[in-house]
């Protein structure tokens, strides 16, 4: 199952209920990753804060941030990552076919050249963040991204980048 015991809601604590209520409306499940986390409501509590403010809100749609998701989760080889971000995309219209190759080949995946765009820039992040350059951001601006955009991006990565590590340090695996 996973490296360490998870905590599922029939233990969980007055302290941690309430945010696992909060977790299964916005799945509609109960991810093993947050079970997980569950020995440390205040990190889930946290946790659940971040990913709102950089998901939600802003220039770029949550849509585009979840495809940003799917790349990055694809460039880690995170299966587990991979797996919820196909089905939240799926419930945000995008087909599995498109996330699958969002996933594994984004480069010739059949989105416009601005969207190609913010990809690239992710794979590099994720890949060889010490290599990063004025002209990496300047490259998002050409295809037409504004600063707040390339702000939200560069929080998204990293915040996708953060996940994946913790999936994979923890030993997760897909839960649906």
């Amino acid at each position: 199952m996973s490296f360490i015991s998870l905590v599922p809601e029939e233990r969980a604590g007055p302290e941690l209920q309430p945010l696992y209520e909060m977790i299964r409306q916005r799945y509609d499940f109960l991810p093993n990753y947050f079970q997980a986390l569950g020995s440390r409501p205040d990190l889930v509590e946290a946790h659940l804060a971040l990913g709102s403010g950089v998901m939600q809100g802003g220039e770029l749609a949550e849509s585009s941030k979840e495809q940003i998701g799917v790349v990055v989760s694809g460039l880690n080889t995170s299966s587990y990552c991979i797996a919820i971000h196909l089905e939240l995309l799926r419930r945000m219209g995008i087909e599995k076919p498109l996330g699958r190759k969002l996933a594994t080949d984004y480069a010739n995946a059949p989105v416009d050249t601005k969207t190609q765009a913010l990809f690239r820039f992710a794979d590099k992040l994720t890949c060889r963040p010490a290599d990063m350059e004025k002209e990496d951001v300047a490259a998002l601006r050409q295809a037409g991204w504004s600063e707040a955009a390339v702000l939200e991006a560069v929080l998204a990565i990293a915040y996708f980048n953060f996940v994946n590590r913790v999936a994979a340090g923890l030993g997760l695996i897909a839960d649906f």
